[in-house]
């Protein structure tokens, strides 16, 4: 929004230099109006790239916890994944045929389900479809409060309502360069003006259509027997045909004519120069009586005449657009659904339930349901210059990680408790001695604190275990094992956060806009005049 200054709170310009003020008052305006779009405020949405570290960046700063995204190479790599793969997501080019099967005529409402209404987010239309149909899923406010704000809307009123949901795409946006900015813009505009191409077309197309509907009722009111012979203008008699055996075999291979004319609205050309068209004149040609007879215009090259193009009018607007384009699949009370936000419905692929209906037979396992699926969609274009990619939406080792640390933490301090009743002085034992690292509580580095491990809970043979020994010997050596499963643990969980910081970085670097470096650097090469030695060497 552009913010005016009220006329109240500006100086007057003087007499003798309004003109000065003026042009720079216009300079401003100029620009104000260069400055590329502000990625926070932006109203539109940017194509997001496949990249699993993005997306990775993207769940975490919408408050979702507990899922991971990675690259699947192969299909055949996905049970060497962890598990369980909470879904797919593909990437393919979308073309408009694919259309065609958009209305599946099922309407679930038991499924979160949001159709893509703002070009260029299908990225974030395809993470809400997911994350909101993943049971117990931890997810931050913003989003907590946006699933049970659209719970009873209908999948194109979700659609509209994640259009106007600034925290997810502000979110989105922040990994949009300056040049992705323009260039959606540009995508906005080219799509309006083709759109007002087609309105023209069609609007001159139906005003063709009633004039000439109104010249045929015209012409049927004036001449009811159009299609009859029309008499002679002329009142004199026919003159009779000559017969075969008195006219001359020449007269009948070259019948006399009458004279004709030329009506010219330009001078005849020279021939020499190139501004002549020949369409560019309007000529009712003939031949005199006595006239000679014309040569046939020379062409200029002795090339085969191009065939007429009987398109030539037709608008580069009409040709199909194509585009790459998110869809997602998953499993959700044992049926395999294809959530696609281009479709009017989430598609049920079938069940995967053991002892299902479905076609898979039912074997519990619903990537076998998906996989033929996608397999079949590659294989449609197969040779052709069309790229894919999978992602899968995996259980985050760094929670299994953590919520194991959490448990080795709880069961530590369960078995202090045990051994403070049945021997005071334990901690005096040489066996008793904490190894340095050793998470008793809470921990900065792994950002617990002791409400997260009271949350967890242990098994109740576990439990069972340390209330009822009595031997604090045994009880040493217990918390001597404890201790040393953590050690593993915490290892587990720094080589996990590394990836975690491995995708922080790459989404820094993709967030930050390289290009407004490279005109100033560009700019001040130039202004010391060493541009064009660079590019000349």
């Amino acid at each position: 929004m552009l913010h005016t200054t009220s006329q109240s709170h500006v100086m007057p310009a003087k007499r003798g230099r309004k003109r000065k003020a003026s042009a720079a008052s216009n300079g401003d305006a100029d620009h104000a109006d260069a400055l590329p779009p502000d990625r926070d405020t932006w109203p539109a949405w940017v194509e997001m790239e496949s990249e699993p570290a993005f997306f990775n960046v993207m769940l975490k700063e919408m408050g979702v916890r507990g899922v991971h995204v990675q690259d699947v190479l192969d299909l055949h790599m996905l049970p060497a994944m962890p598990q369980p793969i909470h879904a797919l997501i593909f990437l393919f080019r979308y073309k408009p045929q694919d259309e065609a099967d958009n209305y599946t005529g099922s309407d679930q409402q038991h499924i979160w389900f949001a159709n893509q209404v703002p070009s260029f987010a299908c990225a974030s239309v395809a993470l809400l479809n997911i994350v909101n149909n993943i049971p117990g899923l931890t997810m931050g406010p913003e989003l907590h409060n946006f699933k049970d704000f659209t719970k009873h809307m209908d999948p194109l009123t979700r659609g509209d309502a994640i259009d106007t949901f600034d925290f997810v795409r502000r979110i989105h946006n922040s990994f949009a360069r300056e040049s992705d900015l323009l260039n959606a813009d540009l995508h906005l505009k080219n799509k309006f003006d083709q759109f007002k191409k087609k309105e023209a077309a069609a609007k001159g197309r139906a005003t063709k259509a009633a004039k000439k509907t109104a010249k045929e009722g015209a012409l049927s009111e004036t001449s009811p027997n159009i299609t009859a012979k029309p008499e002679r203008s002329s009142g004199r008699n026919r003159k009779p045909a000559a017969k075969a055996s008195e006219t001359p075999s020449s007269k009948l291979s070259t019948p006399k004519s009458g004279p004709t004319y030329s009506v010219d609205s330009s001078p005849e050309p020279d021939g020499q120069g190139d501004d002549f068209k020949p369409g560019s004149r309007k000529r009712l040609q003939g031949k005199a009586e006595d006239a000679p007879e014309a040569p046939a215009p020379t062409r200029r090259s002795a090339r085969t005449p191009k065939p007429r193009d009987t398109n030539v009018y037709k608008s580069e607007a009409e040709e199909p657009e194509e585009g790459f384009h998110f869809i997602a699949y998953m499993p959700i009370d044992d049926h395999v659904w294809k959530l696609d936000g281009l479709d009017y419905y989430p598609h049920d692929m079938g069940t995967f339930g053991a002892g299902g209906n479905g076609s898979d037979g039912g074997t519990g396992d619903w990537l076998r349901v998906v996989a033929p699926t996608i397999e079949n969609r590659m294989a449609q274009y197969a040779g052709a210059d069309i790229e894919f990619n999978i992602m899968a939406v995996v259980h985050d080792p760094v929670a299994t990680a953590k919520n194991d640390l959490l448990k080795n933490i709880k069961s530590l301090q369960a078995i202090d408790k045990r051994l403070d009743v049945v021997f005071e002085d334990w901690r005096a034992l040489d066996e008793a001695e904490t190894v340095k690292d050793t998470i008793t509580g809470s921990s900065l580095e792994f950002e617990i604190m002791q409400p997260h491990v009271d949350a967890v809970d242990l098994s109740a043979e576990e439990n069972k275990k340390v209330a009822g020994e009595e031997d604090f010997m045994q009880l040493i050596k217990m918390r001597q094992s404890v201790i040393a499963n953590q050690a593993e643990l915490r290892g587990a969980l720094r080589m996990s956060d590394t990836t975690g910081n491995d995708d922080e970085e790459k989404a820094r670097h993709r967030r930050h806009d390289y290009g407004r470096f490279v005109k100033g650097w560009l700019g001040a090469l130039a202004d010391e005049k060493l541009l064009g030695d660079l590019v000349d060497g």
